[in-house]
């Protein structure tokens, strides 16, 4: 999946996506923040967030974007919910920025809502119209660009539903009724999937019903979403059940022929999507509204995979709203968007989201965060509040061991590393000072050094700085050799893996009095110092503390205090602690 999404960036580098719609942009548009922009950088994007969060409607206004669309399919006024634009925001309105190609310049296009109606045009109170650049709302156009020309693909998968189904489980009537009906009519869709003439009463076959066979390609394709081998898929596009609906009729490798009355809908929905999309125009424009929903997990993996293949394939341009967690796995950031309520209620647009950040606002919790052990109390708040400034502290527990480093390599690490849970989830920041700058590399030990106790113990001393017993089994024989060897290889993966290092080789005291607050507030203090080091940081702490509360029973009174000043200015020294975070985030 890596390799998809990497080539599909670089081919959007390259531009090989024409007619591409780089941005779109909202001045005023339903109950998103006035301004909202949001930047489609990656072919596919996808939209995160709880219901009524304004997806759906990002979606509708991108519908409407290209040339003779309108967002007025999807969103109108009516006596019960009338569109009122009142305010200083003006009408309605949204721009979006495309490319023709590559060697093109970006055209700006307006679109906004007003009433229509003249003499010579019918009235319309939903109507759209390309109008001119607005320079107040931000846009660079000087002049109006016509709308892109760009097929538009929309699929609502929450309104995908079957001919039959809309008869069976949706319309008026009893249920006797409704089979009676069903019963008479399949006669005519029988015949329409054998290739048959209908023959229904009052109408020519072909305005009642056509029929498409899928190519083998197709079949395929949707054979390995859904994890069947179809044999045969025909789908029905017809009105023989009063109203116009799909149908379909498969046969797969271990059954018989069914219609979609016996077909789960989300297979239906599946075989929707492939089709509609196989047969688009390279360039167009996809728009998915939950296409997860009826689809068990493992099929969301797959037409995940399929949406990237697709995409490379024909140059498509993907825009999906979802709350699926395994759609927006492993995306890369640029493609996720996270829409939040604000405490005015109006709904706000959240870019460059890890798919983990996005994952977590859907479940409103974490369930297997990870876990910093750091040795002291002082390294423990500089972890903490730089997560609170990468607003990350949802994703990690941060604990101090009281009996500082030593106690925490010779006693928690033997644990940590035997089992897999704690290998996957516990993570290691110790004070600079401890680093050994020692490099670990497996390959590179010969078949005499990795059968050696005494040369591995020798290695894990070098690595952690200290002696770490191997607890293995004993005996009369003594201590299994294969044991210990296997024991210290643990302890030095684990150290190339899981074990960080606060940075410039220093200790947690010394980083917190190198800050710009330190040096303005306690001058008289730091300034008799040459300067700031391991052995006298800890004894500059005790003398502040004692100015600041009189004695020095508040060290880690003044520890909070000074972290979260640090915390707010920009220092080498917080940005490799955001790496550090960055990095254990992603493991």
């Amino acid at each position: 999946m890596d390799k998809e999404i990497d080539t599909i960036k670089n081919m959007k580098e390259n531009g090989a996506f024409k007619k591409y719609i780089e941005y779109i942009v909202f001045p005023y548009y339903k109950n998103l923040v006035p301004g909202t922009k949001i930047n489609l950088e990656f072919p596919i994007t996808i939209l995160v967030g709880k219901n009524g969060s304004g997806k759906s409607s990002t979606l509708h206004a991108l519908y409407g974007a290209p040339y003779w669309k309108t967002c007025a399919d999807f969103w109108f006024s009516t006596e019960v919910d009338p569109i009122e634009e009142t305010g200083g925001e003006g009408k309605n309105r949204f721009f979006y920025g495309y490319r023709e190609d590559k060697q093109s310049e970006i055209k700006e296009v307006m679109k906004t809502r007003m009433r229509r109606g003249s003499k010579t045009k019918e009235e319309d109170p939903d109507y759209w119209e390309t109008s001119k650049p607005i320079k107040k709302d931000g846009m660079t156009a000087q002049t109006r660009n016509d709308p892109v020309k760009k097929e538009v693909v929309y699929l609502d998968f929450r309104a995908e539903v079957s001919a039959f189904d809309k008869i069976f489980h949706f319309a008026k009537g009893d249920i006797s009724g409704k089979k009676d009906l069903l019963r008479k009519r399949s006669k005519y869709l029988n015949r329409l999937f054998n290739g048959e003439a209908m023959r229904f009463p009052g109408a020519p076959d072909e305005k009642v019903g056509v029929v498409k066979e899928l190519n083998d390609e197709m079949k395929k394709k949707i054979s390995s979403i859904l994890g069947k081998e179809y044999v045969s898929i025909k789908v029905a596009e017809h009105s023989l059940f009063k109203n116009p609906g799909t149908s379909i009729y498969v046969k797969t490798k271990l059954s018989s022929r069914y219609s979609e009355a016996n077909a789960g809908s989300g297979e239906v929905a599946v075989i929707q999507l492939v089709k509609k999309i196989e047969e688009a125009q390279e360039y167009s424009l996809i728009l998915l509204d939950e296409p997860e929903v009826s689809i068990h997990p493992g099929a969301q993996e797959k037409l995940k995979e399929y949406l990237l293949e697709v995409t490379k394939r024909k140059k498509l341009q993907v825009v999906i709203s979802s709350h699926s967690p395994i759609l927006i796995r492993d995306m890369p950031s640029e493609a996720i968007k996270l829409y939040i309520t604000n405490s005015q209620g109006r709904f706000e647009v959240k870019e460059n989201v890890d798919y983990r950040e996005a994952f977590y606002d859907l479940e409103d919790c974490v369930s297997d965060k990870k876990i910093i052990f750091c040795e002291d109390f002082a390294a423990k708040n500089i972890v903490e509040q730089v997560l609170k400034r990468m607003d990350k502290t949802q994703y990690f527990d941060v604990e101090f061991n009281p009996g500082g480093e030593k106690t925490l390599l010779t006693k928690y690490l033997p644990t940590f590393v035997t089992h897999d849970f704690f290998k996957e989830r516990v993570f290691l920041v110790l004070d600079g000072d401890m680093q050994t700058d020692y490099v670990y590399n497996a390959e590179e030990l010969t078949v005499k050094q990795e059968k050696d106790v005494s040369y591995m113990k020798e290695c894990v001393k070098k690595a952690y700085g200290v002696d770490i017993q191997a607890y293995v089994d004993g005996g009369n024989g003594g201590k299994r050799e294969d044991q210990e060897i296997a024991a210290y290889k643990e302890y030095l993966k684990y150290y190339t893996d899981s074990v960080f290092y606060l940075p410039s080789k220093s200790i947690p005291e010394k980083i917190l009095l190198e800050s710009q607050y330190v040096k303005q507030q306690y001058p008289s203090i730091v300034n008799e110092k040459v300067d700031i080091t391991n052995d006298n940081a800890k004894k500059i702490f005790a003398t502040i503390s004692e100015a600041d509360y009189g004695n020095e029973e508040h060290i880690n009174d003044l520890i909070q205090k000074l972290a979260y000043k640090w915390s707010m200015e920009d220092s080498s020294n917080k940005k490799r602690v955001e790496e550090i975070v960055n990095e254990i985030y992603k493991k």
